[in-house]
Formats: C-alpha cells, structure tokens, sequence
C-alpha cells in the first residue's frame, strides 16, 4: 500500500510557487453556481465517448476533462501550491468559469476531512488517484512510496 505525504516550503528538496492560477481560482470559487441535471448529463455525456483516447499527462498543472464520483480518492492542489490527497465528498457539483471555459467543480475533502473545498479538472487543480499521477507527484516530491527516501 502506498503512503501519501504533503511537503511543505520548509521541506527538503523541490519548493513550490503557488500558481499563476490561485487567485483566479479563488475568485472562481466566489462564482460558482448551482449545476443542473441536464447540464451534468451533457458534460458526463461529452466525456465518456468511448473512442476518444486521453493523451499522456506530462505536467500536473494540465487541464482535463475528468469525471468524478462521490467517495474516489483524488489528488488536489491548493491555492498556495501543495498537492494533498483528498476523497470527492457528496454529489453536490457546482458550475463555474474555469482557466477553459464552464466547467464543473468537484467538492473534496481532505485533512482527515477537516477541510471541503471545490476543485475543476479544467483548472488542472484535481486529478484522479492514478499511477500516472501518482509518477508525476512523486516526480516533483510529493508523493513517496512506503520505504522511500525522502529528496
């Protein structure tokens, strides 16, 4: 089983810079709105076309068009910068302007679910808990598995 494990700027190694997009993602945060289930249908139904094939992700802060369900664990990175692992909590979405256009935002928790916050895929903020992401996370120190030393 793999460990998952947060850095901070105090720690050894890589230090982040928050994101060109953090204060946008706040704002965006204030001007979310209320998704209809027509409209998640439509976006549910635009994503899951069988014959389209994601390209590879080379960089965490890429945008896609991911579909979450209540209770996946996720990836999230937040307005100062760090990736924490995190659960989709509850089926409330929301819709609101992302770094792509309308997009959903996604409602996680993390801290041992101290926290709840929304994430949008289009803002590249949320990715699912994958080995490809995980490789990309432990690439740039964030993730590490159990037995590993620490950059």
């Amino acid at each position: 089983m793999s460990t998952y494990k947060t850095r901070s700027a105090t720690s050894r190694g890589a230090t982040r810079t928050p994101s060109s997009h953090a204060d946008q993602n706040n704002a965006a945060s204030r001007k979310l709105r209320p998704i209809s289930p027509e409209e998640l249908q439509s976006w549910s139904d635009g994503d899951s076309d069988d014959t389209f094939t994601e390209p590879e992700l080379f960089d965490l802060d890429e945008g896609r068009p991911y579909t979450f369900e209540s209770g996946d664990l996720v990836w999230v990175k937040t307005s100062g910068g760090d990736w924490y692992i995190g659960r989709v909590s509850g089926l409330t979405r929301r819709k609101g302007p992302t770094r792509e256009g309308e997009g959903i935002f996604y409602p996680v928790t993390f801290f041992d679910g101290k926290v709840r916050k929304y994430f949008a895929p289009l803002n590249g903020e949320i990715k699912p808990d994958t080995e490809e992401v995980r490789a990309l996370l432990k690439a740039g120190g964030w993730f590490r598995e159990p037995g590993g030393d620490e950059h």
